[in-house]
């Protein structure tokens, strides 16, 4: 009987002890989890900003071409939208492939340097 209370003993003993282990080695992660999770909220509340001046700079610019305030659910807004996505798209992609375009010119040797 006794050595069952002993065995019983030590295995909540080492049930403990690995109880314990888990929570030293959770804890030592928690600093960079809270970091973790404050870069999070703070990425998600400028993305929330960014999302907030573009609504408002695409309102601002919805007056200016209509010249009066536009539901931002109307299809005319909506159009103008695209439009202006659009437009931003063909501006990001030219971008792009202009500094692809002098990245390889850079790149490769020019026969008028060398001359």
């Amino acid at each position: 009987m006794l050595t069952n209370i002993e065995a019983r003993e030590n295995e909540e003993a080492e049930k403990r002890r690995e109880k314990e282990k888990l929570i030293a080695s959770n804890m030592a992660k928690m600093p960079k989890m809270v970091a973790d999770w404050r870069r999070e909220k703070r990425e998600a509340k400028q993305k929330l900003k960014e999302e907030k001046a573009r609504r408002e700079k695409l309102l601002a610019e919805a007056r200016e071409r209509f010249g009066s305030s536009v539901d931002p659910r109307s299809p005319k807004f909506q159009e103008m939208v695209a439009e202006i996505e659009k437009e931003e798209k063909k501006k990001k992609k030219l971008l792009k492939r202009r500094l692809r375009e002098e990245q390889a010119a850079g790149a490769g040797p020019t026969p008028a340097a060398s001359s």
